[in-house]
């Protein structure tokens, strides 16, 4: 996989948004506990540490991601609703008009 984002996924992301998502995911992909019998417990323990101030900056960007998600949902639903009403509108102005043309 690339190390840049898919182009869909950049879409209502703004450029700082980006880089910082983009920074973030590639620091996650390289950062490696190193392995052996030298690993002392304090590398490990900062391992543990760095790992955990990445993922709360990742849920982070995520709840905000959540957010704007929520915001758009509510659009075309109010969006949908809207139509649905106007549908009934028009339904109901063309049985009238075909009914009274048919009386």
């Amino acid at each position: 996989m690339d190390d840049e984002l898919h182009p869909e996924l950049n879409r209502g992301l703004s450029e700082e948004e980006r880089d910082e998502l983009e920074g973030l995911i590639k620091s996650l992909r390289e950062d490696k506990l190193a392995t052996g019998p030298d690993v002392s417990l304090d590398d490990i323990r900062r391992y543990v540490e760095t790992m955990v101030e990445k993922m709360v900056r990742l849920s982070d960007m995520m709840l905000k991601f959540d957010d704007r998600i929520k915001s758009l949902y509510e659009i075309v639903r109010l969006s949908h609703k809207k139509s649905e009403a106007i549908n009934d509108r028009i339904t109901t102005i063309t049985e009238y008009l075909t009914g009274k043309k048919n009386a």
